[in-house]
């Protein structure tokens, strides 16, 4: 490995600060409608963007091939974790939603409901969960519903009413040389926003 001057390694660190923190993994909640106390117990779930769902070989003239991208992939689905409780939450949550015929929408945050830097709404969500296997000898492990959550994502994606969702750090060395973001008053158990919303912006 080389060892560069002082003054070119500083140049480097400055221009990555400039871009801010970086969004740390464990930072989001999960609210679906209907059911907002499972906030608390969703531990795992897909964070949403949009992509093309394949590119197109297209053949050419002198044996040339181009890709072409394809449709954009609005139909979903990622890997999902709900912690069970004493009560019961997550196993009548899943027969409520099969009763309400098994789909249901919900939004995912950046950083918490009441404080975060971006939200995205997932449509038309349903949920294919694994029975979690019981163990007489796993006294370490608390019981975990893991499975596939199914949803369709537009690019949907809203601006929060934090810089930074941890420790209301509004310094530029959190959040960059970006601007201020717009307020919301969303608060849990609010009707989720419909596609139409004005305070969106959808990516094309």
């Amino acid at each position: 490995m080389t060892v560069s001057k002082n003054r070119y390694l500083k140049t480097m660190y400055t221009a990555t600060e400039a871009m801010g923190y970086k969004i740390v993994s464990s930072d989001f909640s999960l609210v679906i409608a209907g059911y907002e106390e499972m906030v608390f117990l969703c531990s795992q779930a897909p964070h949403p963007d949009l992509t093309v769902q394949d590119a197109i070989e297209v053949p050419m003239q002198l044996g040339i091939v181009r890709w072409q991208p394809s449709q954009v992939k609005v139909n979903q689905e990622g890997a999902i974790t709900f912690m069970e409780t004493m009560r019961g939450h997550v196993s009548s949550m899943l027969l409520s939603i099969i009763a309400d015929g098994g789909t249901f929408d919900c939004q995912i945050f950046e950083g918490t409901p009441e404080n975060y830097l971006r939200k995205r709404s997932l449509w038309d969500c349903s949920l294919k969960l694994d029975n979690p296997d019981r163990n007489w000898e796993d006294r370490t492990q608390i019981l975990k519903f893991s499975g596939t959550i199914y949803y369709h994502y537009f690019g949907e994606v809203f601006e929060g009413n934090s810089k930074d969702y941890r420790a209301g750090n509004t310094s530029s060395r959190a959040v960059g040389n970006g601007g201020g973001t717009p307020l919301s008053n969303y608060k849990i158990g609010d009707e989720l926003v419909p596609p139409a919303h004005s305070n969106q912006y959808v990516a094309v």
